[in-house]
């Protein structure tokens, strides 16, 4: 038997084959419309359209996780950017990974409530999870090395840039539905984040990763 010291290194492909890579992240969403260049004719100065402010800028976090593979998408709506949501959220991704006979890899920026020196829920998720879980921290202000970054721009767009709702629980709402439409659309959401494996761009070698941040990233695996 080859012994372990002279076994062939993995290629990012390779270790990606047998994992099951997952970003979350999380988006704001505030009733306080955000404003974005929308010209209208019959509008005031320099043909910008007025927005009415509420006066109410409650807001809510929207908890995204993306299977980067095949478009699976977990979505939750919380108060706060915690720990909690977090962790459930990643233990759903390890749960379904395990039923395909997968480990799990999550991509995830530095935010306290994502590691295990910031958050006692983590570090006793991961010590749990540790044949399961993989946890890989991008580079800081880099939101290219988490794709599900560029999902948020469409979220944003949809629920809250130029918004007219009148009441918190309609915002809601929508925060809701759009997070349903997005989990019951996979192959759109893997053209938004621009995974490989988008249907219309799937490569001939699905181990062959073409996003230099994620193949130096996995390299350490």
């Amino acid at each position: 038997m080859e012994s372990a010291s002279r076994r062939r290194a993995r290629t990012p492909g390779e270790a990606l084959a047998s994992r099951s890579l997952r970003g979350p992240d999380e988006v704001q969403f505030a009733f306080h419309p955000t404003l974005t260049r929308r010209l209208s004719p019959a509008s005031g100065r320099r043909g910008q359209r007025f927005i009415e402010a509420p006066g109410d800028n409650r807001k809510v976090y929207g908890f995204g996780l993306v299977d980067w593979r095949d478009g699976w998408f977990d979505g939750r709506i919380a108060t706060g950017r915690t720990a909690d949501v977090f962790c459930d959220q990643v233990r759903a991704a390890v749960a379904r990974s395990k039923a395909r006979g997968r480990v799990t890899m999550i991509i995830a920026d530095n935010l306290k409530t994502h590691t295990a020196q910031g958050s006692l829920l983590v570090r006793s998720m991961l010590t749990e999870l540790t044949d399961q879980l993989s946890l890989v921290y991008t580079p800081a202000y880099d939101p290219d090395a988490n794709r599900i970054e560029w999902l948020w721009r469409i979220s944003r767009r949809i629920v809250t840039h130029n918004h007219h709702r009148r009441d918190f629980e309609a915002l809601l709402a929508d925060a809701r539905t759009h997070f349903e439409t997005l989990s019951q659309s996979p192959d759109d959401l893997l053209r938004h984040i621009g995974s490989p494996f988008a249907p219309d761009r799937r490569p001939t070698h699905p181990q062959a990763l073409p996003h230099d941040r994620l193949a130096s990233m996995l390299s350490v695996l």
